[in-house]
């Protein structure tokens, strides 16, 4: 069976005529996640996103098209709908579309284990994220891919951890052959990553809101205000 029979069951499949321009999605609101999925072509980064959707590995696809899945789900108690983009392959940080990263809610960057090519590439892939992102809290998971192909590992696990240490990154070992739980637990993390942090960010809101904490704040940046008068007037007069 084809990957679209499967998806009309599982999600809604449609091809990104504009890859540079992301689906007006907002940013999550606590029922929608917006997914981001990058790697180096031949990955099989296409294969792990229909893996999670169908539950299946299924060949029959075109990975040369940038797709644009729909998904619901029920994660920790809580219907969700994720929208994942799985893009074309990127051979370096300029295939990436910059309007896709701040669309993203979170992002999973996959390498295989048997090309270092494509490691170095979810190395730069990595980079250009953080360097995107950094006004803002975004998940990002590393995924080494055809992990069933141990004998022909390319990439060492030091390179690995280095890389997850110095960005904070999740990190997932999969197959796509194989691996349908592992691929799950990808999607169902980040998804879990995203709504911590939307909590966070209410919380903190609400906080910002109380009338006594806003007094609180004002009465401080009025005494800021005073000291900083109160010193230039001194140096002034030096």
């Amino acid at each position: 069976m084809s990957v679209e029979g499967n998806l009309d069951r599982v999600g809604h499949r449609s091809p990104r005529a504009r890859p540079d321009t992301p689906p007006r999605h907002a940013h999550s609101s606590g029922k929608e996640v917006n997914i981001l999925v990058l790697g180096y072509r031949g990955v099989g980064k296409t294969a792990l996103t229909v893996r999670y959707l169908t539950k299946r590995f299924i060949g029959d696809y075109n990975s040369e098209t940038e797709m644009l899945y729909s998904h619901s789900t029920c994660i920790e108690g809580k219907h969700l709908t994720l929208h994942i983009i799985d893009t074309l392959g990127q051979m370096t940080a300029d295939d990436i579309s910059q309007h896709q990263v701040l669309w993203a809610d979170c992002v999973i960057i996959v390498f295989a284990i048997t090309m270092a090519t494509s490691f170095q590439v979810a190395r730069t892939l990595v980079e250009y994220v953080h360097k995107i992102s950094t006004n803002r809290s975004i998940p990002v998971a590393l995924v080494a891919n055809k992990s069933d192909m141990i004998e022909r590992k390319t990439v060492s696990d030091t390179e690995i951890s280095r890389l997850c240490a110095e960005y904070n990154l999740l990190f997932f070992e999969t197959s796509a052959s194989e691996g349908r739980t592992s691929m799950n637990q990808v999607f169902v993390t980040l998804a879990q990553q995203v709504r911590h942090i939307l909590k966070k960010k209410e919380k903190l809101t609400r906080f910002m809101q109380n009338p006594a904490v806003a007094a609180k704040l004002q009465i401080q940046q009025s005494f800021r205000n005073l000291a900083q008068r109160a010193w230039r007037t001194r140096t002034s007069t030096l």
